[in-house]
């Protein structure tokens, strides 16, 4: 029996009744209580079992769903085929026939394999819950950073903030590389830079000037330009705090050239 009952204290009956997520779990549960071979199911045994289960359901008044039914008529039809008589079995010709078992076998192996990994996937989450992240610590005031001199950038500094930016692109959106003529070219990139940087009413993002859609020539292009931009003095990169964002400004030649127009 799948139900088990017992006396409350007030001497009610009480009737457990175990849940299970559809008809394929419970299968599953009568295949494992009762120690059959998964690839050799008794369908007589299981299909009585389980329209028994069934049954006590309705004598609980408790409503079937429509999709326990439909396994329920699948059960007997494979029972029923597996009664009749095969008349392909007495011609030595003729290929076995296919077990009408073998759909329903598949379906709870499948079952059984996303059980398992929803079970491995909780006692991960158990494990986690008993993980208490530490609070980030201050950071001391003497401590070496790699913070970009405020009187001019260190191009090693900008190579490595160019290195975290495209490896956050890559996770982001996978890069797909094409064979393909040049596009992008170094003269352009440079006058665009310029330009932005020397128009902005403010000082501009280092992450800013690459479009997030943009391509990977175009991001390497449009970096090399800043870096030439950085060594003539037409761009200063500054960084007012540690691990704070890095900021272009128009540079002392953009000034020069300013003053003389």
């Amino acid at each position: 029996m799948m139900m088990e009952n017992k006396l409350s204290p007030t001497n009610e009956l009480l009737f457990k009744v175990p849940a299970f997520e559809g008809p394929l779990d419970l299968l599953l549960h009568l295949i494992k209580k009762n120690q059959m071979d998964i690839y050799d199911i008794p369908m007589a045994e299981i299909t009585t079992q389980y329209i028994e289960y069934l049954h006590q359901l309705k004598k609980l008044q408790l409503d079937v769903a429509g999709e326990y039914l439909v396994t329920a008529s699948m059960l007997v039809n494979i029972k029923s085929k597996m009664l009749l008589p095969n008349e392909q079995a007495t011609n030595e010709t003729v290929e076995e026939s296919e077990d009408p078992r073998d759909e329903l076998v598949q379906q709870l192996i499948l079952h059984q394999t996303f059980q398992e990994a929803a079970q491995n996937m909780r006692g991960y989450a158990d494990e986690r819950m008993k993980l208490y992240p530490r609070e980030p610590a201050l950071l001391p005031e003497d401590a070496k950073l790699g913070k970009l001199d405020p009187d001019g950038a260190d191009l090693a500094q900008l190579q490595k903030a160019f290195a975290r930016l495209l490896a956050k692109r890559k996770v982001e959106r996978p890069v797909v590389r094409k064979i393909q003529p040049e596009r992008y070219f170094l003269k352009d990139q440079i006058n665009y830079l310029e330009k932005l940087v020397f128009n902005a009413k403010r000082p501009i993002e280092f992450s800013e000037i690459f479009a997030p859609e943009a391509e990977l020539e175009l991001v390497v292009t449009t970096f090399l330009a800043l870096l030439e931009l950085v060594k003539q003095g037409a761009i200063k990169a500054t960084q007012s705090e540690n691990l704070g964002p890095i900021e272009l400004v128009s540079g002392e030649l953009n000034a020069i050239k300013s003053s003389q127009n």
